[in-house]
């Protein structure tokens, strides 16, 4: 009896062993799967980056023309004020003169 229970037991463990060894085989090749994925990951990471990369390169070139678009219109606007403004002080001078010159005839000054 001692005799079989070896044999059973021999046989119940190469049968272990086989689907172990199986189950390593199939663990083996889903790593290997894995490692293919991650690195087909890291392609297209690098790829991302890349773009983003040109993206922010563009938006860089982008936003710089920008402003200097934005800062000659802001100088063209200010010249435009101050110049409106003097215009707009010379008038008013030429007012209170002719206003002067009339108060002065009327109250007999001149």
């Amino acid at each position: 009896m001692a005799a079989a229970a070896t044999i059973m037991t021999d046989q119940t463990l190469e049968a272990r062993v086989a689907r172990l060894e199986s189950d390593v085989t199939h663990i083996r090749s889903d790593i290997a799967e894995i490692k293919v994925d991650i690195r087909k990951v890291k392609d297209d990471i690098r790829d991302l980056t890349e773009e983003l990369h040109n993206i922010d390169k563009s938006l860089e070139g982008k936003i710089n023309e920008l402003d200097k678009a934005l800062r000659a219109e802001i100088s063209e606007l200010r010249h435009a004020l101050t110049s409106g403004l003097a215009a707009n002080r010379i008038w008013m001078l030429l007012q209170s003169a002719a206003l002067l010159a009339v108060m002065a005839r009327g109250f007999k000054w001149l």
